[in-house]
């Protein structure tokens, strides 16, 4: 007489169920991990060029007589971060000479160079965003300008404040154009894609 070996219906079943466990468990997890795709990253982008833009016309309107961004009564990266601080709602601030517990972690420097956290002024936004500030009264200073996925900076002059943002603060890739975008604002406001020949 041949004896037939294999798994009982009841044993398939309770393997399947132990790997929907395991997998209901894990795979929330891996999906978090993912890098941003370039969806996510474009609209986190875009909002937060939105709140700056109307932060920027807030500031200008509010908090200068002469009107224009360089005459708001800062003379470094801190003031003009905590100005645009009675804008904008931020969970944590850094200043520029001690970045670390904003960087968490994170490169100031990042793949593809000209977008970094190098000597700025940085805050966390609510929605875990990571904003660093530069700033020159003078409005006199060249900032790479990038606020397109998967795009190369443009050089925009005569900007008074650089606003470097990484959309999913210290998370990979911290890359430009991916993760990592920058913008300036000029004497008047928000500036884009008006190149010019750096210096």
């Amino acid at each position: 007489m041949i004896i037939k070996q294999g798994f009982t219906l009841a044993e398939v079943l309770i393997t399947l169920t132990v790997i929907g466990i395991i997998a209901a468990i894990t795979i929330p997890s891996l999906i978090t991990n993912v890098d941003l795709d370039r969806k996510q990253a474009e609209a986190i982008i875009k909002k937060t060029y939105t709140s700056f833009n109307d932060a920027t016309k807030q500031i200008v309107m509010m908090e200068t007589t002469s009107h224009t961004m360089g005459s708001v009564g800062c003379s470094d990266s801190n003031c003009i971060r905590d100005l645009y601080g009675k804008y904008l709602s931020y969970i944590k601030t850094c200043n520029s000479d001690a970045q670390d517990n904003c960087l968490d972690g994170a490169p100031k420097t990042s793949e593809g160079g000209t977008v970094d956290f190098t000597s700025k002024s940085l805050a966390v936004l609510a929605d875990g965003t990571l904003v660093g500030f530069g700033y020159d009264n003078t409005c006199k200073q060249y900032v790479a300008s990038l606020i397109s996925y998967g795009e190369a900076p443009v050089t925009i002059s005569n900007s008074c404040v650089a606003i470097t943002v990484d959309v999913n603060g210290p998370k990979k890739p911290n890359t430009v154009g991916r993760d990592r975008y920058q913008f300036a604002i000029g004497k008047l406001g928000v500036k884009f894609k008006a190149a010019t020949a750096s210096p």
